[in-house]
């Protein structure tokens, strides 16, 4: 071996020089020896195989021999008595006996004793055959004069004795030669257990050679590779130290000495670029730096979504009481028409700030997690409504394009309005980039193919060079602090969760136009309310101090039949909101006790005994769940008629688990809608 340094001086070229193999590989030397094992190898499997090949066809011959002999034995016997029996039958003049038939039976028992002749047969076994042959035409001449004789000659009892001792001498002889073939059998069974055993002497010899081999295999693997391949590992842990200027013994085979004059060159290679490696160590340190700028930039959007679901809370419970009683003085009969348009200007307003709310919660994704059928078109609709306004100050024009009939869709109604957010995001900031008046255009619509819709830009379009990585998480082209790289990666990840794909066609200068398809639903049945109903959903929370009482009751008209009035606790902590309600259940024929707060729930339940309960969910004190639990357990049979209303459907999120089986009544609501929930709910308990 010769010795090699990574230390300085040499360059990478000179070290390579020094690695000048001599004429030997361990690959060659390997691949000869295994060539020589595996001639071997055949050879003996080879000559195996020969030998068992003869020592098989000996054996089948043998075999096959013996068992046309036994076969000719058990025939020849069988004929051989069947001819004994039609002899005496005929002598006898028995009944039916015939001459011709005991003839037939000796014709048949003569070819069956020919068949030996086409068998080569042991000299022993066929000397035996022999003198069966000639005893059995004996017999047949000595029963054919016993027979030829005249009916008044009876046969002498020294002829009678000489037919049947010919008989038994027939068998005796053809027992000899069952015993002549059981012998050979033996024969057979012993060359065949000498067989197997020289057999299994040339396997344990083979297995031996084979263990020697492995041996020799291992002690040159440890010698021409283990050996070198440890120094090299030493060598990598002193460059994992730091110590490029390593130095070793490089083998004289082809593999190992390249393999070493490598990593030699490796290590000057590293020691040069090493004085680069705080540069480049600062490079990727700035985009960290840059990454953890856009995750704090999307934790302050989460914290913006959270400040917008609280005040999305704090608008509903008002405007469920604004909405309630405009519709309540709306419903009179004794309205002064001066006030008829004033009244329903209040309630046009309010339904349009619902809606609104309802947008701003859609946007800060507050909104649970829920998979419906709805109208594809309805998504569009409530964009425009959230986006339309701003697009117009921005000098941006917003086209809709919806087909007259619904698109049905089964998918999260929420995560739907986000794929449009982004997506119309994008198309603002690729208008904004081109300094220019712009145009977005959405459509949806079916074909074939399912449902689909599109949000289409005249922007400055995608660059070649980006196209292939716009639905990488973290990649954007905005400038620093605009975007977050993470709007059109998670629309591909919300589309792809619905089953569905979202493809993007630009021309580099035109705009873009993004096309997400779904999986059409079917039409859904016509029912009866106005709004689609949540589902309920709901888990634990910890109790707080109880909130003051406030008791009273809304009895129902009294025109209202005695045997259909049902009585109904509502809970709530918000005055006007109580006061609405049981207006709305009197109009119902439902006489409403309103506790303002959780205070007075027990008090309340051994009092009276009511057919239903409405319960806001979140109150100081208990909340709507805690409620739900003590009517559970005080009240099981009210229990499955518990109307849950909330103002923040994220909040009901949290107890799935808790109220898999309550109706929600999500705020605000319109009298229609509680009165539907009301009478839906009785309905189904038989209370109606």
């Amino acid at each position: 071996m010769s010795v090699l340094s990574a230390a300085p001086g040499p360059s990478a070229a000179n070290v390579s020089s020094r690695a000048k193999p001599k004429p030997y590989s361990i690959e060659r030397r390997f691949r000869l020896m295994q060539a020589a094992v595996v001639a071997l190898t055949l050879w003996f499997v080879s000559g195996m195989l020969f030998w068992n090949f003869l020592f098989e066809k000996r054996l089948f011959s043998s075999v096959e021999m013996l068992h046309s002999t036994l076969v000719i034995n058990r025939e020849f016997h069988e004929k051989q008595e069947i001819a004994w029996r039609a002899f005496w039958e005929t002598y006898d003049n028995q009944p039916g006996a015939t001459r011709e038939r005991y003839e037939e039976s000796a014709r048949l028992a003569s070819d069956a004793l020919h068949q030996y002749d086409r068998i080569s047969l042991p000299p022993d076994e066929q000397s035996e055959v022999d003198r069966i042959q000639s005893l059995q035409k004996k017999f047949l001449r000595q029963a054919s004069a016993m027979l030829a004789a005249a009916p008044g000659e009876p046969a002498t009892l020294e002829q009678k004795a000489s037919v049947a001792r010919l008989d038994r001498d027939i068998h005796a002889a053809l027992g000899r030669l069952e015993d002549l073939q059981i012998r050979r059998l033996e024969s057979l069974n012993a060359d065949m257990v000498r067989f197997w055993r020289l057999l299994e002497l040339l396997l344990i010899a083979f297995a031996i050679f084979a263990i020697v081999m492995w041996a020799k295999f291992r002690h040159m693997h440890r010698h021409h590779l283990w050996g070198p391949l440890e120094h090299l590992r030493r060598m990598v842990i002193e460059v994992h130290r730091g110590n490029l200027a390593v130095s070793g013994e490089v083998p004289q085979s082809v593999e190992l000495g390249s393999l070493i004059g490598a990593f030699l060159e490796m290590a000057a290679e590293v020691r040069e670029v090493r004085d680069s490696l705080e540069e480049r160590v600062l490079e990727r340190t700035t985009k960290l730096e840059q990454a953890q700028s856009e995750l704090l930039q999307s934790a302050k959007l989460a914290s913006l979504g959270q400040l917008v679901s609280g005040v999305a809370h704090e608008f509903n419970n008002p405007l469920t009481s604004i909405l309630g009683f405009s519709e309540v003085l709306l419903g009179r009969k004794n309205l002064d028409p001066s006030t008829h348009v004033p009244l329903r200007t209040i309630r046009d307003e309010a339904l349009r700030l619902r809606h609104l709310v309802s947008n701003l919660t859609t946007f800060a994704r507050r909104a649970p997690s829920r998979t419906s059928r709805f109208d594809l078109r309805q998504a569009l609709l409530r964009f425009t409504d959230l986006r339309d306004y701003q697009l117009q100050s921005n000098n941006l024009s917003l086209h809709m394009d919806c087909p007259p009939s619904p698109v049905w869709v089964v998918a999260d109604a929420d995560q739907i309005m986000q794929v449009l957010l982004n997506l119309a995001l994008n198309s603002e900031q690729a208008i904004k980039s081109r300094g220019e008046r712009g145009d977005i255009w959405i459509a949806c619509g079916e074909d074939s193919d399912g449902a689909w819709f599109r949000v289409r830009d005249n922007g400055g379009g995608i660059p070649p060079e980006v196209r292939a990585h716009i639905f990488d998480p973290f990649f954007t082209t905005r400038p620093p602090g605009e975007g977050s790289g993470l709007g059109l990666s998670i629309s591909y990840g919300i589309i792809r969760q619905h089953g569905g794909i979202l493809t993007a066609e630009t021309k580099f200068g035109e705009g873009s136009n993004f096309t997400v398809r779904l999986p059409r639903a079917d039409r859904p049945e016509r029912r009866a309310s106005d709004e689609p109903e949540q589902p309920a959903s709901a888990a634990a929370a910890a109790p707080v101090s109880p909130a003051p009482l406030f008791a009273s009751a809304v009895a129902p008209p009294s025109d209202a039949p005695a045997g259909q009035i049902r009585r109904a606790l509502v809970i709530d902590d918000e005055p006007g909101i109580l006061e609405m309600v049981g207006d709305a259940l009197s109009r119902i024929h439902c006489c409403a006790t309103l506790l303002e707060g959780s205070a007075g729930v027990e008090a309340a339940l051994e009092k009276e005994s009511f057919d239903l309960v409405l319960c806001d969910l979140k109150m100081p004190g208990r909340n709507g769940i805690e409620i739900y639990r003590l009517i559970s357990r005080l009240r099981p049979e009210l229990a499955s008629r518990f109307i849950l209303m909330t103002g923040n459907l994220a909040d009901a999120e949290k107890y799935r688990a808790d109220l898999a089986a309550v109706s929600l009544l999500p705020k605000p609501f319109t009298l229609a809608r509680l009165r539907d929930a009301v009478e839906d709910l009785l309905r189904r308990h038989a209370l109606a």
